[in-house]
């Protein structure tokens, strides 16, 4: 039982669910980043399609020095721009109006747009497309058929017309593309985000596990062990899924790809199956794209918004995403806040937590214990809480992903691991010395929960850790 302490309980106040949000334009003061984090943002997600390295470097000091001042960890996702194909400038740089049953030429060369001729920023165009494949334009708004594959250009006919504009989405959903997965601008910001200590890197258009490891050789090669995430919003992927996840340390479902290459009424069936896979492979999944968009123009979402972000809830995500409605919006904290209170009712409406069993081969001893806690828990309504003391992070994210109805405060030494589990859901990540004996693992969780004013008089706590707890080994004491 905890020391006696006169105050209010914070865990009831617990938001299992965690909020990332996109810097930007809108977002990029520090006034507005304190109000971020006042508001409920856990992790700042840097958009690196957009803004030079320098613009990048300083946000990520900005938000580490705001982070410091709110007393808040708040972590670090570095999203790499990937290979995304975009049109080239158009003739004049006003928009092409292209209309449906004409013909029109894709072609891989520099050359300005017209309805007849369209470049396409691709070297690979003409050996990886074939006929009778789709092409998408202004991610899925403009729809085009290939005739024929000529020496000098994709022939294609306009499916589904409308205005394009210079540099737009395009998507080949049918086609296997040969592009590498990691192009030169991704290694330089890999390579800044090294520097900079970044918490997580996001992987755009993964195709198979190959890619993840191909990343991770690059960040070892810089001397560091940054987590890789796994942006899932490809059709191959969506085929490889297990065995992308089986060697990924996190998942995205970025609705907003993903929505282009595969039919509207299967992203949900997928969104659903990728928060489920994530959780039997242990590691934290973010859903993302368009949550709350109207709020980018409008003070209130929709109610088929607040809809979606309850039941991305209620599926087990650890984290929900916030893309332009904090990097570009109107009104980027009301976003914040809104996405607080929704998922705060979501998760008291429907509270009780469906069981994830890990994949074949996992720490049976830890996973025992864990199962354990959450069954002490359950059991006992005296409980208010789970405490963890971990060096690596592995037994909060183990603690996370059997659902715990009760939130974990997770004690490390480690700034950096502090920062990355501000991804995973329920637990309250605390920085604290090393301890080196039971005792001081019992004292550690009397100061540290009653100094940061987490739980009240009375409230009794399981701890768990491994023994001898200067020594890394399996999660062994509860």
């Amino acid at each position: 039982m905890l020391h006696p302490a006169a105050h209010h309980s914070k865990a009831k106040l617990l938001r299992k669910t965690k909020i990332v949000c996109t810097l930007g334009p809108a977002s990029m003061r520090r006034e507005t980043i304190a109000a971020l984090i006042r508001a409920g943002m856990d992790v700042a997600r840097l958009n690196t399609s957009h803004g030079d390295p320098e613009q990048h470097s300083g946000a990520i000091n900005l938000v580490r020095e705001v982070s410091a001042e709110e007393g808040r960890p708040i972590g670090i996702l570095m999203d790499l721009g990937g290979p995304k194909l975009r049109t080239g400038r158009n003739k004049g740089h006003e928009p092409i109006e292209l209309k449906p049953g004409l013909e029109v030429s894709l072609v891989p060369d520099d050359v300005p747009g017209t309805a007849e001729t369209i470049s396409i920023g691709y070297p690979r165009l003409l050996e990886d497309v074939r006929a009778n494949d789709t092409v998408l334009l202004n991610d899925g708004a403009i729809e085009l058929k290939v005739d024929r594959v000529e020496a000098d250009a994709l022939h294609c006919r306009v499916i589904y017309g409308g205005p394009l504009g210079e540099q737009k989405g395009v998507s080949f959903p049918m086609t296997t593309l040969t592009t590498p997965a990691i192009t030169d601008h991704d290694r330089e910001y890999i390579k800044l985000g090294v520097k900079e200590e970044v918490d997580y890197f996001g992987l755009s258009f993964v195709r198979e596990a190959a890619d993840i490891v191909a990343a991770r050789d690059i960040i070892a090669g810089l001397g560091a062990e940054t987590p890789v995430i796994a942006k899932i919003e490809r059709r191959q992927a969506v085929a490889n899924l297990e065995s992308i996840l089986e060697e990924a340390d996190g998942a995205m479902v970025a609705r907003g790809d993903l929505g282009v290459e595969l039919p509207p009424e299967d992203v949900p069936v997928q969104q659903h199956r990728i928060i489920t896979a994530s959780g039997r492979e242990m590691i934290p999944v973010i859903t993302a794209t368009q949550m709350l968009e109207s709020m980018m123009q409008s003070t209130r979402p929709t109610r088929a918004e607040s809809s979606d972000v309850a039941h991305a809830v209620w599926d087990l995500s650890d984290a929900l995403m916030l893309s332009g409605e904090t990097a570009i919006g109107q009104y980027p904290v009301e976003a914040v806040a809104m996405m607080d209170r929704i998922i705060r009712r979501a998760e008291e409406a429907f509270p009780t937590e469906q069981e994830m069993l890990p994949r074949s081969g996992e720490d049976d001893h830890s996973y025992v214990v864990a199962l354990a806690t959450r069954q002490i828990i359950e059991s006992d309504a005296n409980m208010r809480g789970v405490v963890c003391f971990t060096r690596s992070g592995y037994t909060a994210l183990l603690l996370s992903k059997v659902h715990q109805p009760a939130p974990i405060f997770a004690i490390t030494p480690s700034e950096a691991v502090c920062r990355r589990l501000t991804l995973a859901r329920s637990v309250i990540p605390i920085l604290a010395p090393v301890v080196s004996s039971t005792e001081e693992v019992l004292d550690t969780v009397d100061r540290v929960l009653v100094e940061g004013h987490y739980l009240s008089v009375g409230d009794e706590v399981v701890v768990v850790a491994s023994m001898p707890v200067d020594a890394a080994s399996t999660t062994n004491f509860l």
